[in-house]
């Protein structure tokens, strides 16, 4: 099994688990929405390939970077770091025992901004 940390602001707001297909962007067809201006409505997309996993960019307009590099596509390995937007992702092979709690990302009357309680 794999997961998918995701953080903002160096806080984690949720672990996701993939299976299959996951598409990553603020359509209500993605898979993780993320309502972000600087993300497009189809943004990344992580593909199960036999035991590896593909990240690629699906035609998005701020771009994917890896590791603060910007990539069409990527197989990721364990704690592999990737942005989409503002928000930050780690891909994990396994969940870690002492996983911070998850925090609530709660939206701002400012746009584009967000706070956690």
């Amino acid at each position: 099994m794999a997961y998918l940390r995701h953080t903002l602001n160096g806080n984690t707001v949720s672990v996701y688990e993939l299976a299959g297909r996951v598409t990553i962007g603020r359509s209500p067809e993605c898979a993780i929405r993320l309502d972000d201006p600087t993300i497009s409505a189809s943004h990344a997309r992580l593909d199960k390939l036999g035991s590896e996993w593909l990240l690629t960019d699906t035609d998005s307009t701020n771009g994917l970077f890896v590791r603060g590099r910007q990539v069409a596509d990527h197989r990721l390995c364990n704690g592999d770091l990737f942005t989409v937007g503002t928000h930050d992702f780690e891909f994990l092979v396994d969940l870690p025992t002492g996983l911070e709690r998850t925090l609530k990302i709660k939206k701002s009357w400012i746009p584009g901004i967000y706070y956690t309680e």
